[in-house]
């Protein structure tokens, strides 16, 4: 634990934001939309039920639903839910061997040859444990919607694993995980300081990334700048804040994608570099806040204090663990000043939310 940037962070970034907080606790209106509370850093859009025997470990959004990846022995499981009517449960599936500890999960897609001359988009989820080493690829080519799909169906390949693989990091853990998808990579937390980088097809390692938190210090009268590690990095996503979603466009269409192989879009451009507008999302371990890392250099470059959305008093009376959930919703801004939409949760709480975030400044 990097005890130098949580006393950074509690004594200096925290007391800043205290300092100049304001929340209005009535009804606004914007972009047309309710929205319940307005804070600093987010606007409160809406409030759902959530299993309170759910001890979350990760959330991602594919084709208007939210998946749900919990943790502990004998009580891991991948959840669909409908966000659109009061986040049911659509499927439940649990994670086998039972004595895995789910940890988090991302939708993505690779490009796959159908054995003719096209190439088919195929839609997966991937799931990694938290001391196992061992991860989970899960078919989503159905399009994962029950109302074309009998979800109980032994045809249905929703939700089936397809492939297994071993991995290592840093520390021998995976905690969280999300998708890039101009990059074709994947970005990896595991309690430590760093971020890996792995190829979203072969899941090999390409590189590892520390996270930095730079404040300002005085030494002998003199103003500078001191580097801090970022510890206990949990739950990731990848987005877009000039669009509000991660570059993936057919994140709702439910459909597989066929395309030629003479075709160049079947190749997403994965030599392009990421633009000023794309960060990694992550909830630090303990922390009720969401920190901005820039994808490239792993500096984090704005913190949202999110400790007012379920205060800390009452989760220890209602029973309820740490904040660790964090899905896009799906909504895009078209480069609007709307901000970015997320589904927030966390381990054992009662309720996601759906929150927008103020605008980040780029």
């Amino acid at each position: 634990m990097s005890t130098n940037f949580y006393l950074s962070i509690n004594a200096s970034l925290f007391l800043a934001i205290l300092c100049s907080r304001l929340i209005f606790l009535a009804s606004a209106s914007s972009a047309g939309r309710e929205v319940l509370r307005v804070s600093k850093d987010y606007e409160l859009l809406e409030m759902v039920p959530h299993d309170t025997s759910s001890f979350t470990q990760g959330l991602t959004y594919y084709n208007e639903h939210i998946y749900e990846g919990t943790g502990l022995e004998h009580q891991s499981h991948i959840f669909q839910h409908d966000p659109s009517d009061s986040m049911t449960t659509l499927r439940r599936i649990p994670l086998a061997p039972a004595n895995f500890f789910g940890e988090g999960i991302a939708y993505y897609y690779i490009w796959a040859n159908d054995g003719g001359d096209n190439m088919r988009k195929e839609h997966r989820l991937i799931q990694l444990t938290w001391k196992n080493k061992r991860g989970f690829i899960y078919s989503l080519n159905d399009g994962g919607n029950p109302k074309k799909h009998d979800s109980q169906s032994e045809n249905s390949s929703h939700l089936k694993v397809i492939r297994e693989f071993d991995y290592d990091t840093v520390t021998g853990e995976g905690w969280g995980i999300t998708f890039l998808p101009h990059t074709n990579e994947f970005y990896i937390s595991d309690g430590s300081h760093f971020l890996s980088v792995w190829d979203a097809e072969s899941l090999d390692l390409k590189r590892k990334i520390p996270v930095k938190f730079e404040r300002k210090v005085m030494v002998d009268g003199e103003l500078t700048s001191e580097s801090l590690d970022v510890d206990y990095i949990n739950e990731l996503e990848f987005v877009d804040f000039e669009t509000g979603g991660d570059g993936t466009t057919d994140r709702d269409s439910g459909e597989e994608g066929v395309c030629s192989n003479d075709d160049t879009e079947c190749n997403d451009d994965t030599s392009s570099p990421h633009k000023q507008s794309m960060r990694i999302l992550a909830n630090v371990w303990y922390q009720d806040l969401i920190i901005s890392i820039h994808p490239e250099t792993g500096e984090v470059e704005r913190v949202y204090d999110f400790r007012d959305l379920y205060p800390i008093e009452q989760r220890q009376k209602d029973g309820a663990d740490v904040l660790n959930g964090i899905s896009l919703t799906g909504a895009m801004n078209g480069g609007s000043e709307d901000g970015v939409e997320l589904w927030i949760t966390g381990k054992l709480w009662p309720n996601m939310y759906r929150v927008r975030l103020k605008q980040h400044a780029t």
